[in-house]
């Protein structure tokens, strides 16, 4: 009972103090709104551009287009290899001996068996020409001399193939010093001195430092887009500026496992590129239709980077954006901006959401 009464006297006592403050204000002209804080900057304009190139990054290893394995074309033992990995050698440098005992053994045998030859022949000459002299005296028969005739021509048959076999006892000779056919570096060492050579079988391996390659692999969604003769941008690690290079081979063939083809881009010859070193091929495939942004147009709000782009009542307003790729002096913008919107080049730090903007310049 006691707070319900205390209830009404309350409200008996601030009604009247309500009516008199509404009459007041009827009686007062209307207060005009509160002036806005937005001031008016005089800034550089842009409007946000396209045409970045779009490329496709693949890695790969620098090889040389000149690998040459060498190998014995003789059977035999190696008397010496005069080279070791890592070796700088020069085209037509011996780099392997091989025992030659059976190859000059079979030089004297043909030597001698030319020697034999060549004297049958000499022997079968005068035949032939005695047998002449007899044939025009009346001495011999017709039948007789073409007999000695055969002959001659036989053992001039067997010097020619004796002949022959000495050139080929004396290839072998040859073929007993295995020489460089390239000016290169020695990667590898398959065989060692006193060990047994055979035909086929690699001895050494050698690579060119010239036609050097870049090889790597290229998925198959991109690979309709690289052509022979293609310029590519190329990064090795260990140098310090990129290399242009060229596609020089595309294998459309590609490799069931890892649904990849291979590419070969074309070095140039540049000081300190060896086969071995790993790089980046960049290849060009257009230009992209995203929008790009100066990195002096960037400001920083709240944590967020944006910029601030103008509406239709010539005011900034912030607008944050996702950026994609990065350059030193520009942003590419997967979202937050449109191709065709403008947007303050050059932001003053006093700049505001909802500044009035006028343009200074379009810039560029």
């Amino acid at each position: 009972m006691k707070v319900s009464r205390v209830k009404k006297n309350l409200i008996l006592y601030l009604a009247p103090l309500a009516l008199a403050a509404l009459l007041g204000a009827c009686g007062k002209a209307p207060q005009a709104p509160a002036a806005s804080n937005a001031t008016s900057h005089s800034l550089p304009l842009m409007t946000a551009s396209t045409g970045a190139p779009l490329e496709y990054t693949a890695v790969g290893s620098v090889v040389s287009d000149q690998r040459v394995e060498l190998a014995s074309r003789l059977s035999g033992h190696i008397r010496d290899i005069l080279v070791q990995e890592g070796d700088q050698v020069r085209r037509g440098q011996v780099l392997v001996r091989l025992d030659a005992a059976d190859v000059e053994g079979g030089i004297r045998q043909a030597q001698a068996g030319t020697g034999a030859a060549e004297a049958a022949l000499r022997d079968a000459q005068i035949d032939v020409e005695r047998f002449q002299r007899l044939f025009e005296r009346g001495s011999v028969s017709d039948n007789e001399l073409r007999k000695v005739r055969l002959k001659f021509e036989a053992a001039r048959e067997a010097r020619n193939q004796a002949r022959a076999g000495l050139d080929i006892a004396l290839a072998q000779r040859a073929h007993a010093e295995i020489v460089s056919p390239v000016d290169g570096m020695v990667v590898a060492r398959h065989k060692r001195a006193g060990e047994l050579a055979v035909p086929g079988a690699p001895l050494l391996t050698l690579e060119s430092g010239r036609g050097l390659l870049l090889e790597t692999f290229v998925t198959a969604g991109r690979v309709a887009a690289i052509a022979v003769g293609q310029p590519v941008r190329v990064n090795i690690d260990g140098l310090s500026a990129p290399l242009k290079g060229t596609v020089s081979r595309v294998v459309r063939s590609g490799d069931p496992v890892s649904r990849s083809h291979q590419v070969k881009i074309a070095l140039p010859e540049t000081a300190g590129l060896m086969p071995g070193m790993f790089g980046r091929a960049a290849f060009g495939l257009g230009v992209s239709s995203a929008p790009l942004v100066p990195r002096q147009a960037l400001v920083e709000r709240g944590g967020l980077t944006g910029v601030f782009v103008l509406d239709g009542e010539s005011r900034a307003r912030f607008r944050w954006l996702r950026i994609a790729r990065e350059w030193p002096d520009q942003v590419e913008v997967s979202a937050g901006l449109a191709a065709n919107e403008r947007f303050v080049a050059a932001p003053v730090p006093a700049l505001r959401d909802g500044d009035l903007i006028t343009a200074a310049k379009e810039a560029r």
